[in-house]
């Protein structure tokens, strides 16, 4: 399996996600070591569109008291990608054109 099939893990389904999709820009979550030109690539691959930018942003790991002891448990790191299609050209994420 090539590393281009590991870089998108899933779309992000957020309010904020949804507004921009009349925009044409549609949000990811991506391998923490994934670079823009590899998310660029993957998109265009994956839904057959052209890709106009790629923003990237670092998730930080939140904590957050878990149990009767208040133990503290971290989330792990994740990374986001927030891709703009040209055009404003709708994705239907959901479905892979492979």
């Amino acid at each position: 399996m090539s590393r281009l099939h590991q870089i998108l893990v899933k779309p992000l389904d957020t309010e904020k996600a949804f507004g921009g999709q009349k925009a044409g820009k549609f949000t990811f979550q991506v391998k923490n070591d994934a670079s823009k030109i590899e998310v660029k690539d993957a998109v265009e691959k994956y839904y057959g569109v052209k890709i106009k930018s790629v923003r990237t942003v670092k998730i930080l790991p939140k904590t957050k008291k878990v149990g009767r002891g208040r133990e503290i448990q971290k989330r792990s790191p994740a990374k986001k990608a927030i891709v703009t299609t040209v055009g404003a050209k709708s994705i239907d994420v959901n479905k892979i054109n492979i």
